[in-house]
């Protein structure tokens, strides 16, 4: 009897891409920069509550939320980092992650990723695979 083989073909699952910015500033600053830098709309929403595994203490992370509606895209920008701890703990080089949901493309990722480097409060960002990291369940699913 000959043996079958079954491949499993796996496409770009993540519901959403994921950039991660380093910045020793303020959510809120960071918040106003990318508005005028990038013509965004980001506004202070409810904050992401965490409990982790071990602990009966609740983590709470700002996040700010930015809708354009012309390219049916939602971003977040979530704080990686709160008081007790950190929202994504192997990302702690990270203090900001910006999440995009909708329909874009690697190209525009990309061109975000280049808008964002020349302002002058980020230090760095660069493109996370959310499939990668181990508590990527912390981050919010839309």
């Amino acid at each position: 009897m000959k043996k079958r083989v079954h491949k499993l073909i796996l496409s770009d699952s993540d519901p959403y891409k994921l950039l991660g910015i380093s910045s020793h500033e303020n959510d809120y600053r960071l918040s106003w920069a990318l508005n005028s830098n990038l013509g965004l709309n980001f506004c202070k929403t409810e904050n992401l509550t965490v409990q982790p595994n071990n602990e009966e203490e609740k983590l709470e992370f700002s996040v700010f939320q930015s809708v354009l509606e012309n390219k049916s895209l939602k971003m977040n920008l979530i704080s990686n980092r709160c008081p007790n701890g950190f929202l994504i703990p192997e990302m702690k080089n990270i203090d900001f992650f910006l999440q995009v949901f909708g329909e874009i493309n690697q190209e525009e990722i990309d061109n975000i990723a280049s808008r964002l480097k020349p302002i002058d409060i980020i230090s760095a960002v660069f493109e996370i695979i959310p499939g990668k990291l181990k508590k990527a369940g912390n981050l919010p699913q839309e």
